[in-house]
């Protein structure tokens, strides 16, 4: 059985989509999505939505998908380089 994710987790995985979004913030959401990685199905429902509403005529999960590798590798590299900093 999957547990279900809660509104406020959500919420914080959510700001992903924003246009624009603050290192805090972003950080917020990535932790978010570590402890919970099932919240990454309601990020792409959320997405499905906004697209929607944003008028694309046909979201679908290669397109989520997409958006999703796209956060995911911004991650890997920020981590990386906080790494290669220290």
């Amino acid at each position: 059985m999957k547990p279900t994710p809660n509104l406020e987790g959500i919420a914080i995985v959510a700001t992903l989509l924003e246009e624009s979004t603050d290192a805090i913030t972003f950080n917020a959401a990535m932790l978010e999505l570590g402890a919970n990685p099932g919240l990454m199905e309601s990020l792409m429902a959320v997405q499905f939505v906004k697209d929607a509403i944003q008028g694309n005529p046909c979201p679908d999960k290669r397109y989520t998908a997409g958006i999703m590798q796209f956060i995911a590798e911004a991650e890997r590299k920020r981590i990386a380089d906080e790494k290669s900093d220290k």
